[in-house]
Formats: structure tokens, sequence, C-alpha cells
């Protein structure tokens, strides 16, 4: 939490570093992402910020709740960081 106080400085330690890798493992093991399913219904996700795009494809489950199936980061090319923000979000999606 320290990170997300004003007027500190960023310092990402050791136990910051640990923390993050073990975030990036929950995220792509069970029970957060899961196999994709035929029947079930899809949902694509998508963002882009200056400099990346991303993706999320999740599905909806028999419980209600949609579950990541993959998910997707690219860095732009250069070129691309001048793009309007509405192709940069179709950018995300192709």
């Amino acid at each position: 939490m320290r990170l997300t106080k004003n007027n500190m400085p960023f310092v990402f330690d050791d136990s910051y570093i640990k923390a993050f890798k073990q975030l990036k493992n929950q995220l792509i093991s069970s029970p957060i992402l899961h196999h994709y399913d035929l029947d079930l219904e899809l949902m694509l996700e998508t963002d882009a910020s200056d400099g990346v795009v991303a993706g999320i494809l999740s599905q909806l489950h028999p419980d209600g709740e949609w579950y990541p199936i993959a998910f997707f980061s690219k860095t732009m090319a250069l070129i691309k960081y001048n793009y309007e923000v509405h192709d940069k979000e179709m950018l995300a999606i192709i």
C-alpha cells in the first residue's frame, strides 16, 4: 500500500517483485484462468493507452460468472502512438 500514498517515492523492492510475480502466477492458474469451452458465450474486452494495447477473452460459465480464458498485451510501434483514441481501441480488437 506504500506505493499508493501521496508524496512517497516509487521504490519497487524485492518484496514488491515477489508479490507481483505471485499475482501474475495466480492470474494464469486455476481457479482464475479457465479452459476454453466451445459451448459457452464469449466476451472480448480491450483497452488501449498511449503505447500499449491489451485484451481479455472471457467466457460466461453456468455459475453466472465470467472467467478469463486468455490475456493479451502488446507494445505499439512508435508510429501508432499518434493514432486517434478510437483507432487505438480498434487496434486492440484486431
